[in-house]
């Protein structure tokens, strides 16, 4: 295994490549414990923790496990078309290393969203075998009834799928929203279908008003994460969707 050099540490967190690597270095922009590295070929025994890149100090992590609270009015994409991209309320280097989001999250939703540049964990989350369930809040625009719980947690049919699709999960009160008495739900599903509780809600007659995602699986969104703000995954988070 080739030996771990300056150039190739920068180049592995997404500072471009090792040319550019070698450039940053020979700005003066890295540093270590204080102390300026001009050398990009410098090798190190163990791999430091952080390392300081043009005044921020920097996690020395290359696969990527990260929890965002996505706001309403960003897309999913990196190529976004009517909004601002996610990947824009990540550090740029993010995009260079490989950065996807773990399912999506449409425009008009907000909440829990986990992104990882390693397939296999990507994979893992998105696929139906594996059981995770994901838990949503949402506020309706007319009165949640019995007879609407009783069919989504029988399950309902969606256009274009095979199968009728069901709630794992619910339950319901009522909270003020802007002066006004109005449901709010709570419902967990298995799958991750195109705008799929938007659609179960619809097809019992109803209509969602406001989405948010609090947890993947184990786990849940941060609740000290402002709207746009993210954090690396612990590794005991990481373990738990394994």
């Amino acid at each position: 295994m080739p030996a771990l050099t300056l150039e190739r540490l920068l180049a592995g967190l997404g500072f471009g490549s090792r040319k550019d690597a070698r450039g940053l270095v020979r700005m003066g922009l890295v540093e270590l414990n204080g102390d300026v590295l001009e050398d990009p070929f410098m090798e190190f025994a163990e791999r430091p923790e952080t390392i300081t890149v043009n005044g921020e100090e920097i996690p020395t992590v290359e696969k990527l496990y990260v929890m965002l609270h996505k706001p309403t009015d960003v897309e999913c994409s990196h190529n976004a078309r009517d909004h601002k991209s996610v990947y824009e309320l990540l550090p740029d280097r993010f995009t260079a290393m490989g950065i996807q989001s773990v399912g999506r999250l449409d425009a008009d939703s907000e909440g829990l969203l986990l992104l990882s540049n390693q397939g296999d964990f990507i994979h893992r989350i998105e696929s139906p075998k594996k059981g995770y369930f994901k838990r949503y809040r949402v506020t309706l625009a007319r009165p949640f009834t019995d007879a609407q719980k009783v069919e989504l947690l029988k399950g309902v049919m969606l256009k274009d799928e095979r199968r009728p699709v069901l709630a794992h999960e619910i339950s319901e009160e009522r909270i003020v929203v802007d002066g006004a008495e109005v449901d709010s739900v709570v419902i967990s599903i298995g799958e991750g279908l195109y705008h799929q509780v938007r659609r179960m809600f619809a097809a019992v007659g109803n209509h969602v008003v406001t989405l948010s995602r609090e947890a993947i699986g184990p786990v849940e969104l941060d609740t000290t994460l402002g709207k746009g703000g993210w954090r690396f995954l612990t590794e005991e988070e990481v373990a738990k969707l394994s």
